[in-house]
């Protein structure tokens, strides 16, 4: 069974986002605004299967965590990477078919 990894650091995320969407700011401030933040930083691994299961691993603890815990920009990046794998398995049964 194919399995695909996929690493989400919710700093990371949220620093490329301001990065992208802000050209008056430097990497430095951007890294301020960020250290800031009084909150705990997610960080996840997805396994996706090529069955269509997945594990979600909290990086920290090294536990499991269920899919409806998830929040916010973790959520997004799980329907983004779920939506390439759905695309990219489509495509390859039209090219098989074709």
């Amino acid at each position: 069974m194919k399995v695909t990894n996929a690493r989400f650091i919710e700093r990371d995320y949220f620093k490329h986002v301001m990065m992208t969407n802000s050209s008056m700011m430097s990497e430095s401030q951007i890294d301020k605004i960020l250290d800031a933040v009084d909150q705990p930083w997610v960080d996840l691994t997805f396994k996706f299967f090529d069955n269509g299961s997945m594990i979600i691993i909290d990086n920290v603890t090294e536990l499991q965590i269920p899919l409806h815990d998830l929040r916010g920009a973790a959520y997004d990046f799980y329907v983004k990477q779920r939506i390439r794998m759905i695309r990219a398995n489509l495509e390859a049964k039209i090219l098989q078919s074709a």
